[in-house]
């Protein structure tokens, strides 16, 4: 694991311990061809009011995932250091290539920057830039939230989620994060993968981190961005670091912020054949046990029979498939179930 005392490429103007507004840039060093010395200039933020926790928000980890950006920016626009007690760390564009290019994946050297912790130092640009956040970012910080939704393949039920965690002081501290962001869904995951995860990287630090997936299908919507500007209000008043109420933001018609958890691998449906996907059912509804979530038709020979999906378990529909084109071992569906725990 990098460590703080490594010396980063990325330099900045950003002084972390000073009091007030800043606003700037990151700047990563991206040598091309047509710019030999060229550099990446990575909007960054810090608003800072004395002594008080430090929380770091972050959007566009994935290039086509927008309600975090978004709000993150319009966040920094409004957002005044005499309005805090602590220290806010923004960063509206976590993976910056990818986000300018509206790609998951950066267009420079094609890496998933949710994979790229700790990052190298030495590294292709999406390594740098994992690595200057995981060696002189990380170490500052108490609590991490990072702005995903289901970018251009999934719609996703707007949620934050977090990990199930060994220590039981972090993952209490963990979940009372969660809950304080007051999405429609609080969502408890056992990932599929976890290497290299900005997640991972907190959490293994012994912090507080909490990701999101806060709408879908590479679109904003009014509803999704209220609700990730309410739970951005509503971390800052939990941390103690501004005051008000904290406010559940309706979505489709409710405002309810429920705890759910998706124990094991039989909540995620999986293609097993390519062709077009239709699905049967919408977010929200509830889901039995083989129950048919859709079926996958055949363009290339119309007079096959479309193979059904079937729910490897009970549970609520979560997220499903977004665009109707699909390949063998895409996800199609995540059921979630209410939880008996948290």
């Amino acid at each position: 694991m990098a460590k703080k005392s490594e010396s980063s490429r990325v330099s900045t103007d950003i002084r972390y311990d000073k009091d007030g507004k800043q606003v700037s840039y990151l700047r990563v060093p991206n040598s091309r061809d047509n710019s030999g010395w060229g550099t990446l200039l990575m909007p960054i933020a810090v608003i800072k009011n004395g002594k008080g926790p430090t929380v770091l928000f972050t959007g566009g980890n994935h290039g086509d995932e927008y309600e975090g950006p978004v709000a993150l920016l319009k966040l920094i626009r409004a957002l005044e250091a005499k309005a805090i007690k602590g220290r806010v760390i923004v960063i509206p564009g976590l993976n910056f290539p990818a986000l300018m290019a509206g790609t998951r994946l950066s267009p420079i050297d094609g890496r998933n920057m949710n994979r790229a912790f700790p990052g190298e130092r030495a590294g292709t640009i999406t390594q740098v830039i994992a690595h200057y956040v995981q060696t002189q970012i990380l170490p500052m910080v108490d609590a991490a939230y990072d702005l995903h939704s289901g970018g251009y393949s999934m719609f996703m039920t707007p949620s934050v989620m977090i990990h199930y965690l060994p220590n039981k002081k972090q993952m209490a501290a963990t979940v009372e994060a969660m809950k304080a962001f007051r999405a429609p869904v609080g969502l408890v995951i056992e990932e599929l993968d976890t290497e290299g995860m900005l997640d991972t990287a907190v959490e293994n630090m012994g912090k507080v981190f909490v990701g999101a997936e806060l709408g879908g299908g590479a679109v904003l919507t009014p509803e999704t961005i209220a609700i990730t500007e309410a739970g951005i209000r509503n971390v800052l008043i939990h941390f103690g670091m501004a005051k008000g109420k904290p406010e559940t933001a309706p979505w489709r018609g409710r405002r309810e912020s429920l705890v759910m958890e998706t124990p094991d691998i039989g909540c995620f449906s999986m293609a097993m054949d390519d062709g077009l996907y239709e699905p049967f059912l919408e977010l929200r509804d509830t889901v039995a046990e083989g129950q048919k979530l859709g079926q996958i038709h055949y363009p290339q020979a119309p007079e096959r029979t479309p193979l059904v999906v079937r729910a490897g378990t009970s549970g609520v529909l979560y997220c499903r498939r977004a665009p109707g084109r699909i390949e063998k071992g895409d996800t199609l569906a995540v059921l979630a179930k209410p939880s008996k725990t948290w």
